[in-house]
């Protein structure tokens, strides 16, 4: 009886670290949001019932895929980043990724960079 006193209180005791450490990351993720492509999951109503389609758009020939980012030349329009959407078929929340970036460039005037801005220092005269 002994033996199982002991798993009991060992299990008591695992089940209130599971409490502490699921309170834990409740306080780390506040103000973050999961995306429905990471988590395959709704953020806003927690279903798991999603679509995930191409987005287009339509042109003159008919329709095309959606891009963040365009350039013409001599033999017509390059895209680059096309765009997908996640639904969410059970609130209808919509969330939209650009699939890659590949071939887009920062060049000040289309496409602006934007950097983090570095840490604080926790010393000195600029705190």
């Amino acid at each position: 009886m002994a033996e199982i006193d002991d798993l009991r209180t060992q299990m008591a005791a695992l089940e209130d670290r599971v409490r502490d450490l699921h309170q834990e990351l409740a306080r780390a993720a506040v103000g973050r949001i999961r995306s429905m492509r990471d988590t395959r999951r709704c953020p806003a109503c927690g279903g798991g019932h999603l679509f995930r389609m191409a987005a287009t758009e339509m042109a003159h020939a008919g329709p095309k895929p959606l891009a963040i980012h365009h350039t013409s030349g001599f033999w017509g329009t390059t895209i680059k980043g096309q765009v997908e959407y996640f639904v969410c078929r059970g609130c209808l929340l919509i969330e939209s990724h650009a699939i890659d970036l590949a071939g887009i460039e920062h060049d000040g005037k289309t496409v602006i960079a934007i950097d983090p801005e570095p840490d604080v220092p926790a010393e000195g005269p600029f705190r």
